[in-house]
């Protein structure tokens, strides 16, 4: 209550929903014939109220085909009106998260309902997510709702579950892991059947290549961003040259793969645990990972914040403060830092409330503790190196050349906001949802049950 209301600082310059603006400008571009990954969507953006038209702010979409029929849909209505659908449709999505989540660990009345509920709407990632009009957290009600579905044996629910996470291709990726039986394998490949068929009737074969053209394009454009998680873009704060921090990246990704396979194999994981472990790998494994997409973790959490106790108990505590409070955020607006600390240990302790018995152990107080003593550190560290924010630190009168695509503009308008600059404090911060997917890999593979005794 704090955080939203005593603590909470004056609203940041531009449209809510910031991300939902390419999103609608590419609906309204693909509507018109144009080409939704080009530059033509500025025509769009430039209209909408808080956007500053007098310079290059420019945000590309860089989704699949596949969505565009229903950015299409939403890019007919008014834009504060599709706005206002959108973010209710990721609220409902969040919805999901819960409940799937809650039902994967069998967690049931009202005690833990309302915990669970408080755990996702404090959570840093969550709220990013919500503000910026995120498809990350459909993305994420897709992949908790395949997995239940699997869990249950419904295969049509897991397939249409499997189709709405692809909204976010990097995030569905995990999916591949609950590849271990014939019911996930057919989900699968029906889903990967409509996505493609989807694909085709929005955009052709020109829609395709050109999508895969621009994943490229813009991953190269924003690799070593102060915005993407990744290990690649951490080496690369802390002064690695820009080759040896891909290479890194590469690398980490490589191991990441291989350990979530190993580490599946040689502790006996099921289904669910293997598929939760993916989860956490995932922001070592794809080239494109931000804060928001740390949403998909609220699904291992909840799961653990239920089951887990005592030591491993502990450790889902650290790993749930590591992760679900927006670190980064500490430095990028240094005003919300009592906002942002406030929020997280809510979520803390939330997570205590979740899986709390009749009496509180020395293992439930993990989470709370965790993030007042990181924020003890954090909050001076953040406020001594201030981090800047995209439109905001773009100067006046921005403009790149006319030749430029899509994604080289987006790159420049980086470059000149200064999210490429190296400081080793940001990647400090960035460095600690790492560690947490870490503690919480661990502590799911703790969790596991004992493999019953052969007998001979």
């Amino acid at each position: 209550m704090l955080a939203a209301t005593v603590f909470r600082p004056p609203p940041a310059d531009g449209p809510f929903a910031r991300d939902f603006e390419a999103y609608y400008a590419a609906g309204a571009t693909w509507n018109r014939g144009g080409d939704p990954w080009s530059r033509a969507i500025w025509s769009t953006e430039a209209t909408i109220p808080g956007v500053d038209r007098t310079r290059d702010e420019l945000l590309p979409f860089v989704g699949p085909a596949a969505e565009l029929p229903l950015l299409g849909a939403l890019a007919r209505l008014p834009y504060a009106v599709a706005v206002k659908l959108w973010t209710s449709l990721l609220v409902i999505a969040l919805l999901l998260v819960v409940l799937a989540s809650l039902a994967l660990g069998s967690g049931r009345g009202l005690r833990v309902v309302g915990a669970a509920l408080l755990l996702a709407a404090a959570a840093g990632p969550a709220i990013s997510a919500l503000a910026l009009g995120q498809a990350a957290l459909i993305s994420a009600a897709g992949i908790a709702l395949a997995l239940l579905a699997l869990e249950r044996g419904n295969v049509i629910g897991a397939a249409i579950a499997s189709l709405a996470a692809a909204i976010q291709p990097n995030l569905a990726l995990a999916l591949l892991a609950r590849l271990r039986d014939r019911g996930a394998v057919v989900a699968t490949a029906a889903a990967c059947a409509a996505f493609a068929a989807l694909t085709l009737a929005a955009g052709g074969v020109y829609g395709l290549n050109e999508y895969l053209h621009v994943l490229g394009d813009h991953g190269r454009a924003e690799r070593l961003d102060l915005i993407q998680f990744t290990p690649a873009a951490i080496a690369w704060s802390f002064g690695a040259p820009a080759t040896a921090a891909a290479a890194i990246g590469a690398a980490v990704s490589l191991v990441a793969v291989v350990a979530v396979v190993a580490t599946i194999a040689r502790a006996q994981l099921g289904p669910r645990d293997g598929m939760l472990l993916a989860l956490v790998a995932l922001p070592f494994a794809v080239p494109f990972f931000h804060e928001h997409d740390f949403v998909v973790e609220l699904i291992p959490l909840t799961i653990l914040a239920l089951v887990a106790r005592d030591a491993i108990r502990t450790l889902a505590g650290i790993a749930a403060a590591l992760i679900l409070v927006d670190w980064l955020l500490l430095a990028q607006r240094v005003p919300a830092q009592a906002e942002a600390v406030l929020a997280g240990f809510a979520a803390a302790c939330a997570f205590v409330a979740l899986g709390a018995g009749s009496r509180l152990r020395l293992s439930d107080l993990a989470a709370p503790l965790t993030v007042l003593v990181v924020a003890a550190f954090a909050v001076p560290l953040a406020h001594a190196h201030p981090a800047p924010v995209w439109p905001d630190a773009l100067p006046t009168l921005f403009h790149a050349p006319a030749a430029q695509d899509a994604s080289a503009l987006w790159g420049a308008e980086q470059v000149a906001s200064g999210l490429l600059a190296r400081v080793p404090a940001w990647g400090i911060l960035r460095t600690l949802p790492l560690g947490g997917c870490i503690v919480l890999g661990i502590a799911i593979v703790a969790s596991r049950p004992s493999p019953r005794p052969r007998i001979r």
